[in-house]
């Protein structure tokens, strides 16, 4: 009897050990992962290509940017975005940001006069009245187009563009762009107009290692 007193507590704790040790990879994977690691700029990709449109090309920004199939395009968020209001007119008027990044509306007005800031689209928001030297800052987290304005100021109007990841370009004014540093995989190419005159471009393309996948696109009405 002594000694099946004696063995039960020896079994128990050496079940216990076993346990503890077969669940511990388990546990250290646990801890050890954290967020996706950026792939090495020497293993990557890269998309460029040529626009070319069906009628005169209006002046204004016509961006390229990449969507991940099945999941998003890690990345480093860029620097946080510096709106101003000076003179009741957003500056800039239009930008491209990033899904994440930071966006600082700042009042910096010369005189004593406030703003608001408002938005429609993607995103849809009403900031408080603030005054000269106050400002306000927001991330926004939706893609697509994000309309700026200001309730104190009928006409003071902007843009952005929130990109779902740093892997766009601005199409030059010959039609070039190059989006540099993607991780191999499988993409969707599209475009944004922020003053649509053409039908978007949809694409599908294939990054691969140190090679540059040439993607055509054709603007048409």
């Amino acid at each position: 009897m002594t000694l099946f007193r004696r063995f039960i507590p020896w079994a128990a704790a050496s079940a216990l050990a076993v346990t503890a040790l077969a669940w511990r990879p388990f546990a250290d994977a646990a801890e050890d992962r954290g967020p996706a690691a950026l792939t090495p700029v020497a293993d990557t990709g890269s998309v460029a290509g040529k626009a070319t449109f069906s009628v005169a090309r209006p002046k204004q920004p016509i961006i390229v940017y990449l969507e991940r199939d099945g999941g998003e395009i890690a990345g480093k968020k860029p620097e946080p975005l510096m709106i101003g209001q000076k003179g009741a007119q957003f500056n800039p008027s239009f930008a491209v940001v990033v899904t994440g990044q930071e966006v600082v509306f700042n009042n910096d007005e010369d005189k004593e006069i406030d703003h608001n800031v408002y938005t429609l689209g993607a995103e849809q928001k009403n900031f408080d009245i603030f005054p000269r030297g106050k400002s306000v800052h927001y991330n926004f987290s939706n893609a697509g187009e994000v309309s700026l304005y200001c309730s104190v100021h009928k006409l003071m109007d902007g843009k952005l563009f929130v990109a779902p990841s740093a892997a766009w370009a601005e199409i030059a004014d010959d039609g070039s762009f190059s989006i540099p540093n993607i991780a191999p995989g499988a993409y969707t190419v599209r475009t944004y107009q922020k003053a649509k005159r053409f039908r978007d471009v949809e694409l599908k393309v294939v990054v691969k290692a140190g090679e540059t996948a040439k993607v055509p696109v054709e603007m048409t009405r």
